[in-house]
């Protein structure tokens, strides 16, 4: 067998029709070698008998861990250089795979590349593909966490993973932004990837007042990177002491 490319990570919370979309688009569309986790959040006993069937991995958990947590637990059995970490209510096109590693490969200092998505924050958001690859102003409009293609130690070694201490709902992906350019990454935007997101597909339908989770993680988001993010001029090219932070250190 040859040596594992990319560990594609996804989680699953029902809504098993998106899944197996997703699962689907990566087994037709991906050509690089590759393997497949899924680890599923708490769902009902059939939708988890369908993930161990299809996934290569499958990490299955009772409760709903959150977004974090669940992510890096498929980072934690990943064997692939690079990993994608991908919602399942997206589907990917033919060659995304071969476009997204040449993009890393020529760009050493590159922490994330994001495809391009129909729905999500406007940075990233495209309804066709394009030819730019583009590498946005650090501390400022970041990515949504729809697909984020990283190399998989330093997302270990110099990231540190996903921060686990947010809530079940949002704000994760922008922490892990934030932590991308701290550290003195970049992160790009390659428009020649358009992958299709319907985008809120569990957090709209599956946790109550999704509003409010999504305000309360904003909230704590910005008290963490209080100085990056409402002065992110200064933050390119200072080092701001640690007392501007609020929460945990970064």
């Amino acid at each position: 067998m040859n040596q594992i490319k990319v560990s594609v990570i996804t989680l699953s919370w029902d809504h098993r029709d998106f899944t197996e979309a997703f699962v689907n688009s990566i087994r037709a569309h991906t050509t690089v070698p590759y393997e497949l986790i899924i680890v599923d959040n708490g769902s009902k006993a059939e939708t988890q008998d369908w993930v161990r069937k299809v996934a290569d991995k499958a990490i299955i958990f009772e409760t709903n861990q959150g977004f974090p947590k669940g992510f890096n637990a498929g980072i934690a059995v990943a064997k692939g250089e690079y990993i994608m970490l991908a919602n399942n209510d997206t589907e990917f096109p033919a060659g995304w795979a071969e476009k997204l590693i040449e993009t890393m490969e020529q760009n050493p200092k590159a922490g994330i590349v994001s495809p391009v998505y129909t729905s999500g924050r406007k940075s990233a958001l495209r309804f066709e593909a394009g030819t730019r690859i583009i590498t946005l102003g650090k501390f400022r409009k970041y990515p949504s966490g729809v697909a984020f293609f990283m190399r998989r130690r330093e997302m270990n070694e110099v990231f540190g993973g996903w921060a686990e201490d947010y809530a079940v709902a949002s704000g994760e992906d922008a922490d892990l932004c934030f932590t991308v350019w701290h550290k003195g990454y970049d992160i790009l935007v390659d428009e020649r990837v358009l992958i299709i997101h319907e985008g809120k597909v569990t957090s709209g339908t599956k946790l109550e007042n999704w509003r409010s989770h999504f305000k309360k993680n904003s909230k704590q988001f910005r008290d963490r990177w209080f100085y990056y993010f409402y002065f992110p001029y200064l933050a390119r090219i200072t080092n701001p002491v640690r007392l501007f932070l609020k929460g945990n250190q970064v």
